[in-house]
C-alpha cells in the first residue's frame, strides 16, 4: 500500500522552515504542490527541484469544493503507482481541506496518509500582532464565519481571508458585533522576511489594496459593554446576583408564587404596546417579560431545581420537535396537515389531552384588556357595565 506524505511548507519563507521538513522536500522524487503561490517556491526553483502543481485546477474550477475534490482525485490516481509527497501551505492539519478529504478516502481507496508537520499560521500571527495571549484566543474561518462565533473577551484570529473581497465579506459580519472604529490588524506573510502588518479601523479593512493567501485578520480582546448586555450568560449572572446573599432585598425574597401577578401585568403591557403599534415600547415590554423568565430561573437555580439554560433548551427542543416539516422530513400541504403534525408531536412527547382553561382566559381577558387600552375603561368599570345590562 503506497503513501501520500502531506508536508507543510509553513506560513512564511525558507528561514522559518524546520530543517527536517526541508530535507523531506529536497529528497522527494514525486513532488506535488497544492499551489506555487508561497514564499518557499522561489527557493525550490533555485535548488532545481521538479514538481507538479495544481494551480491549473484553481483556474478551471468554479468553486473551492470542486478544486479540492479534483486535487484529491489526481493525488489518489498518482499514489496507485508510487508514494507521493504532497506539499501544502502552513500545517497539513490546519485549515487544509485536502488533508481532510484524503484522510477520509484513504481506507476505501487503498492508500496511507502520513502527516509531515510544518509550521502553522498561529504562532507567526500572534508574534506579528505583538499581543500576549495568556487568557486564550479563538481561531475562526472567514468562509464559515457566523455572528454567534464571535467573542470580544478573547483575541480572535480569522484566517481564509485573501483579498479585498473576502475582507469585505468578513467585515459585514464583524460590524454587526464590533464597533466600526475598533482597531484591528491585517497580517500578511507572518514570520517571513516580507511580513506586513496593517493596523486599521475595522470599517476600513477592505480599503487596502492587498491580496495574499498568507493573510490573517487579528482582532484584540476588548471590553464591550454593548455586547455584554446582549449575552445570556451575562444576564444569568446579573439575576443570580440579585437573588443571591448580597443581592437586592426585594429580589432575593421573591418566590415563584409571589411573582405570579407581575407576569400578568407585564403581559398586559406588551399587549398595550402592540395595540399602540409602538416598536420601542414593544422592545421594552418584551424585555420585561424576559425579566420575569430570568428572575424565575434565578430562583429555580438558587433552589437547585433548574436554571435559565434549562428553560432555553426545553423551549428550543420543543420548537424543533413540533416543526418536523421545517427541521426534518415531514411534509405539510395545508393547515389540516399541520395540525396533524402538531398532534403527533405532542403525543410523542407524552402530552395528555386536557381542558384548555387558559384559552378561555386568553379570549375573554384579551377583549377586556383591549377595551381598557382603547377606551380607558378599567376592568372594574367593564364588570359593572356588564352587570347593569344583565
Amino acid at each position: 500500500m503506497n503513501t501520500i506524505n502531506i508536508i507543510g511548507l509553513g506560513s512564511s519563507d525558507i528561514d522559518s522552515m524546520p530543517l527536517g521538513i526541508w530535507r523531506e522536500i529536497k529528497s522527494s522524487r514525486n513532488l506535488y504542490l497544492r499551489t506555487e503561490d508561497h514564499p518557499v517556491t522561489a527557493t525550490l526553483k533555485e535548488e532545481g527541484l521538479k514538481w507538479q502543481s495544481f494551480d491549473d485546477i484553481y483556474e478551471s474550477s468554479g468553486t473551492f469544493e470542486e478544486t479540492y475534490e479534483e486535487i484529491c482525485n489526481r493525488l489518489i490516481r498518482a499514489v496507485q503507482s508510487s508514494d507521493v509527497d504532497y506539499v501544502v501551505p502552513g500545517h497539513p492539519l490546519f485549515y487544509e481541506t485536502t488533508t481532510e478529504l484524503l484522510l477520509a478516502r484513504a481506507a476505501e481507496d487503498g492508500f496511507r496518509v502520513d502527516i509531515k508537520g510544518g509550521g502553522s499560521l498561529i504562532d507567526a500571527v500572534i508574534t506579528a500582532a505583538g499581543v500576549p495571549v495568556n487568557d486564550g484566543f479563538q481561531l475562526l474561518d472567514a468562509t464559515a464565519l457566523e455572528l454567534r462565533d464571535l467573542s470580544h473577551r478573547k483575541h480572535t484570529i480569522i484566517t481564509q481571508v485573501y483579498d479585498q473581497f473576502s475582507l469585505s465579506d468578513v467585515k459585514l459580519t464583524l460590524l454587526d458585533y464590533y464597533p466600526p472604529e475598533m482597531d484591528v490588524k491585517i497580517i500578511i506573510a507572518a514570520g517571513g522576511s516580507d511580513e506586513m502588518v496593517y493596523e486599521v479601523p475595522l470599517h476600513e479593512i477592505d480599503h487596502l489594496q492587498v491580496a495574499s493567501n498568507l493573510m490573517a485578520l487579528f482582532i484584540p480582546a476588548s471590553s464591550l459593554e454593548a455586547q455584554d448586555v446582549k449575552s445570556v450568560h451575562h444576564m444569568m449572572g446579573i439575576f443570580d446576583t440579585l437573588v443571591g446573599e448580597d443581592g437586592c432585598p426585594w429580589d432575593k425574597k421573591q418566590t415563584h408564587e409571589s411573582l405570579q401577578k407581575y407576569l400578568l401585568e407585564e403581559a398586559y403591557e406588551v399587549i398595550e404596546a402592540i395595540e399602540r403599534g409602538d416598536d420601542e415600547d414593544i422592545i421594552e415590554e418584551l424585555g420585561d417579560i424576559l425579566l420575569q423568565v430570568a428572575l424565575h430561573s434565578a430562583i429555580g437555580s438558587k433552589r437547585g431545581h433548574f436554571d435559565f439554560m434549562d428553560v432555553l433548551a426545553g423551549m428550543t427542543e420543543k420548537v424543533i420537535r413540533r416543526h418536523p416539516h421545517v427541521f426534518s422530513d415531514a411534509v405539510v400541504e395545508d393547515m389540516e396537515d399541520l395540525n396533524e403534525v402538531w398532534q403527533e408531536a405532542k403525543k410523542a412527547e407524552g402530552k395528555k389531552d386536557k381542558v384548555k382553561y387558559e384559552k378561555e382566559y386568553g379570549e375573554k381577558v384579551l377583549r377586556w384588556m383591549k377595551e381598557t387600552i382603547h377606551n380607558q375603561k378599567t376592568l372594574s368599570e367593564q364588570v359593572e357595565e356588564k352587570e347593569d345590562t344583565e
